[in-house]
C-alpha cells in the first residue's frame, strides 16, 4: 500500500489540496481530509474507464496521440471545452495547446 499526501481534489471550485489518498493494488482504498463529494468521487474512480480507443477500437497511446494530432491539425476552429474538474496546471497546458492550434477555450460556466 502507498500513501499520497497533498492530493488536489478537482471535483469543485474549492480545489482542496491537502487530501491524503491510500492506494493498494492500483485502487484507491482510503481518502482522508475530503468532503463527502470528494471522498465519494475519489473512492469510485476507475482507471479502466480511461482506456485508449480510436473509433471505439482499442489502440495504443501513440496511435491515439497521432490520431488526435491529425484531427487537431485539420480543424479550422477547434474547441477545447470543459476543464471544470481539472487542476490549474492541466488548464494552463490546455490553454497553451489551444493557442498553439488557433482554437477556442470554453467552459461550463459560460452557459
Amino acid at each position: 500500500m502507498s500513501s499520497h499526501q497533498d492530493v488536489v481534489c478537482t471535483f469543485c471550485g474549492c480545489l482542496c489540496d491537502d487530501l491524503e489518498v491510500e492506494v493498494a493494488d492500483n485502487q484507491i482504498t482510503k481518502v482522508k481530509r475530503a468532503c463527502t463529494i470528494g471522498r465519494n468521487k475519489l473512492m469510485h474512480a476507475q482507471s479502466d474507464l480511461a482506456s485508449v480507443r480510436i473509433n471505439g477500437q482499442a489502440a495504443t497511446l501513440e496511435e491515439a496521440l497521432n490520431e488526435a494530432a491529425g484531427i487537431l491539425g485539420k480543424a479550422k476552429a477547434p474547441l477545447v471545452y470543459g476543464l471544470c474538474s481539472t487542476t490549474t496546471e492541466a488548464q494552463r497546458e490546455a490553454v497553451a495547446l489551444t493557442e498553439l492550434i488557433g482554437g477556442i477555450v470554453d467552459n461550463p460556466s459560460s452557459y
